[in-house]
């Protein structure tokens, strides 16, 4: 047992280093590098499956060039920390550290320090690599050149938007004429430099490493490789580089294509559609027209305060607690707006004066039953509402800025929602500003301590503004607490001055098992930081930060935890045999003969979709289902939502499942969707040519829940607060969808179960109708893209086959469409998809996605995260992608031969960047 926990500590202090990155760990192992757990995890898996820790580190390369370590079995990132670094083992085909050493020997200091190299790559401070060259690729990128790190750039977005990392090597050119290397622009890269230029291989059109050895002998002597000689020396020397003279041929598909047109891999994108989304969200914020509310305004203060009368509450209900100092006339137009909304419920007011110095702030102390708690000297926002607190006589106390205005009914919803729901600790208000545009929908927090405000500058009429949802807090400005659950300080010293208090002030309610609600009913007017604006913007901002620290250092895992986006892929069962199947389309069909025989319609359409990794697999198999688990979770994956069938009387497709839930082995996690719609010829589930239809009687439905049930059952079944995930495809097609959704309730009940998680899915005729999921009896909804905003292409195609009749539309186009949609007022979950061309099921009339590159996914997973961010809180932060292995629809994330992991890599990285991921298993 001291032996497992030495090499636990070893591994712990190993993958502490600083080559490890750590939102990478906690995006691959769900929680921080200090958490002994996480480690034991890691240490857990199989070498082989071990989750990427670092952009600087490549395993297959490391492996490839070091043999004593793949042949013993080493785990290489490990090994290369502990020993290959002092052995000047390079660990990344563009980091070369004799390369390193041999230009500068104080470089990676005396003895060797991981600490230095990492310097040298983060800040810039010399080429890595002589095939990494650091002048051309900023001259490449211009004013898009990164401020440092330029590696890291070139890794994560450059190699994917075709920027070369030297003068004279493409990786797209070098995949496409040698047959053997691979497809991806990072395998072509590993490819030359282990082995292309060591053989003399073209490295573009620019350069022929064999004709430079012949016409430069003295390089084969020196045993140099003929690009790194180049680079290093010869073009210093005044040496030319030759060019290859063979064609630069693409490499062909798989399967001949008629009139040789070959679709090459599109490259790129991801900048342009990050300036594109950006740009457009700035635009629309700026076009925001929203109508200004009715404010209270005093011109004499002390007049209007002679004026005032506040009732008498001996049992309040609430208290209003009004933090000030100084700036009178705005907390006279917050006590004048309190009562012009009236609220119905009892309060009691208590101004907590911070010793103002203004002398006509003691004239609040004649207003008939306001409370003033005066501190006999300034003591600073924090203490000063703690003092007050500790007076307020309510169960309920609303934190009310003085520079605010409730608008009528605030102070009632905001009591309401408490009353409602026993679970909720604190509610806060939707805070406009004076102009009438949004400040605040609640806030959520990056697992960093950062925080937004949902909805700034926005129309606060907007679809998504208007439902009420958990939050990770709000603003201290109007945030109503349950007093008793707060206990005997508000705010905790620690965050003296001021900043991140009412953050913490949340978090320490939700850390005790409770939830922080915002009301969008609740309407406050806020100016915003009225007093602080005097001050000083930097001791502002450093201030923040600070606090930002501080907060970080004390709910670090559970910020964490909120911050995580669980990611599902919808799952097709359709690749293994059934009767049915052999019945209508011939013995043995499955999705992989329509798959495999698909061809382009025009030029630069991607057909055949044919698998890399997993191959033509079959669904019947333990280990294909294991691999597949295993290969979503190594990219963020957390599970799958697999579409159920009930057809004919009975159930169709199941036995994947069934082989999952026979063998808890299988690291499958899962929810369903009920796809109830008809199977027919044209595989479109229209009412024509019908094979299978759906049915929708009594005992039917009965079958389709008593499935759920028994499914949700098994502990790998996704959850969202402790209730299992059930989707309906298609809800409008069922008889009675709310009469169907309180079954499924009586039956999860009756099972034991706390409640069920009901979405449809936004498709088909509900695909962009809005329809609230609760006049359906559902709780959520989750976008189906490209159902409902898909956009036609512009260009015209040019035809490679005169049966071709499909319909084109543009990928970039309908991603955009997709970010910029109007919000729901009701809990959407966001979707994205790699692209979609249903090809193989239609092969003269299909629906094809032009345009679409793993790098724009990428910018469409981070908007959708953004928007999960905004509107979703906890475990509830769901995205869906669709699909994991939609290949007949061109729609899949599982490897192919022309991206290879590119699709993955491009989610892994969009979740990764934003330091989440998926669930621990």
């Amino acid at each position: 047992m001291a032996g497992g926990y030495d090499v636990l500590k070893q591994t712990h202090q190993a993958l502490c280093s600083p080559l490890v990155d750590e939102r990478a760990f906690r995006a691959a192992l769900g929680r921080p590098r200090s958490d002994l757990g996480s480690v034991a995890h890691y240490l857990g898996l199989p070498v082989e499956q071990r989750p990427d820790l670092s952009p600087y580190f490549d395993r297959l390369f490391y492996l490839v060039t070091n043999t004593d370590v793949a042949e013993a079995g080493l785990d290489p990132l490990l090994h290369f920390i502990e020993h290959g670094f002092a052995q000047r083992r390079s660990p990344h085909p563009l980091i070369d550290l004799r390369f390193i050493a041999g230009a500068d020997a104080h470089m990676l200091g005396e003895p060797p320090a991981m600490a230095a190299l990492l310097d040298l790559l983060e800040f810039d401070l010399a080429s890595p690599s002589p095939y990494f060259d650091l002048d051309h690729y900023r001259t490449q990128l211009g004013d898009r050149s990164p401020a440092r790190a330029a590696l890291l750039h070139f890794l994560t977005i450059g190699i994917h938007e075709g920027v070369r990392p030297n003068p004279l090597f493409d990786p797209a050119w070098y995949a496409g004429f040698h047959g053997d290397a691979p497809i991806d622009a990072i395998g072509a890269l590993r490819h030359f430099v282990v082995l292309g230029d060591r053989q003399g291989r073209a490295a573009s059109t620019g350069f022929d490493g064999a004709a430079y050895r012949a016409r430069n002998p003295d390089v084969a002597q020196s045993g140099m490789w003929p690009l790194a000689h180049y680079l290093h020396f010869g073009r210093k020397e005044g040496r030319k580089p030759v060019a290859a003279h063979a064609a630069a041929a693409a490499r062909p598909l798989p399967h001949p294509v008629p009139n040789d047109v070959a679709a090459a891999p599109p490259w790129g994108g991801y900048e342009e559609m990050r300036t594109r989304l950006r740009t457009a969200h700035e635009a629309r914020i700026a076009s925001v027209q929203a109508r200004a509310p009715k404010l209270v305004a005093s011109k004499a203060p002390l007049a209007d305060l002679a004026r005032l009368r506040l009732p008498a509450a001996p049992a309040p209900r609430v208290s209003i607690l009004v933090p000030m100092f100084n700036e009178l006339k705005y907390t006279v137009e917050c006590l004048m707006a309190l009562m012009r909304a009236r609220p119905s419920v009892s309060f009691e007011v208590v101004i907590a004066d911070d010793a103002s110095t203004d002398p006509d702030v003691r004239a609040l102390a004649m207003v008939p039953n306001l409370r003033v708690m005066r501190q006999p000297a300034n003591s600073g926002f924090i203490r000063n509402c703690n003092a007050a607190f500790l007076q307020c006589r309510a169960p309920y106390v609303l934190l009310l800025n003085n520079d605010t205005q409730v608008q009528p009914g605030a102070v009632d919803r905001l009591v309401a929602a408490l009353d409602a729901m026993p679970g909720v600790a604190a509610a806060g208000a939707k805070l406009i500003y004076p102009n009438g545009r949004l400040q605040e929908a609640g806030c959520y927090l990056r697992a960093d301590g950062e925080s937004g405000m949902v909805g700034l500058g926005d129309d606060p009429d907007a679809g998504g503004f208007c439902y009420d949802r958990d939050v990770a807090y709000c603003s201290g400005a109007a945030l109503i607490v349950r007093r008793a659950l707060v206990g005997a300080q508000l705010f905790d010293t620690l965050y003296e001055p001021a900043y991140c208090e009412d953050a913490d002030l949340c978090l320490r309610l939700i850390a005790g098992g409770y939830r922080v609600r915002y009301v969008h009913e609740a309407v406050v007017v806020h100016h915003l930081s009225v007093s602080t604006n005097r001050g000083s913007r930097l001791g502002k901002a450093r201030g923040i930060i600070r606090n930002q620290h501080r907060l970080t250092q004390r709910w670090g895992p559970l910020l964490s935890r909120l911050d995580r986006v669980r990611t599902l892929a919808f799952y097709l069962p359709q690749f293994h045999p059934i009767p049915q199947n052999d019945l209508w389309w011939g013995k043995g069909f499955t999705e992989w003969t329509n798959v495999a025989k698909a061809r382009p319609g025009y030029a630069g359409q991607h057909q055949p979709h044919l698998p890399a990794d997993l191959g033509f697999y079959d669904l019947r198999s333990a280990e294909t289902l294991t691999a597949q688990a295993r290969l979503a979770r190594r990219y963020g994956i957390e599970g799958f939502c697999v579409y159920s069938y009930h057809l004919g009387g009975g159930r169709v497709l199941s036995r994947p499942l069934e082989i999952v839930r026979a063998d808890p082995s299988i690291p499958f996690r899962w929810c369903l969707c009920w796809a109830n719609e008809n199977w027919t010829r044209h595989w479109d589930g229209g009412k024509g040519d019908i094979l299978a239809e759906q049915r929708y009687d009594a005992e039917t439905l009965a079958a389709v829940i008593a499935d759920a049930v028994s499914q949700a059952a098994d502990p790998r079944y996704v959850r969202v607060r402790g209730c299992p995930v059930f989707a309906v495809y298609r809800p409008l097609l069922l008889p009675d969808p709310a009469g169907f959704a309180a079954s499924c309730r009586q039956a999860f009940a009756a099972a034991g179960f706390e409640g069920v998680h009901l979405i449809y899915v936004e498709s088909m005729e509900t695909a962009d109708r809005a329809v609230p999921p609760a006049e359906l009896g559902f709780d959520a909804a989750v976008e189906f893209p490209p159902h409902g905003r898909a956009v036609h292409a512009e260009a015209p195609a040019q035809r490679v086959r005169d049966d071709w009749d499909g319909t084109r539309f543009s990928y970039p186009d309908t991603v955009a469409a997709f970010c910029h949609r109007p919000s729901a007022p009701y809990r959407r979950y966001p979707a994205v998809f790699p692209g979609w061309d249903n090809t193989p099921r239609q092969p003269s009339r299909g629906n094809s996605f032009d345009g679409a590159t793993p790098e724009i996914f990428r910018a469409f997973v981070e908007e959708r995260i953004e928007e999960a961010r905004r509107h979703t809180m906890g475990d509830e932060r769901l995205l869906f992608v669709n699909a994991w292995n939609e290949w007949a629809e061109g729609a899949h994330l599982e490897p192919d031969t022309v991206y290879g992991h590119r699709w993955l890599e491009a989610l892994r990285d969009a979740v990764g960047s934003d330091g989440v991921g998926a669930a621990a298993a």
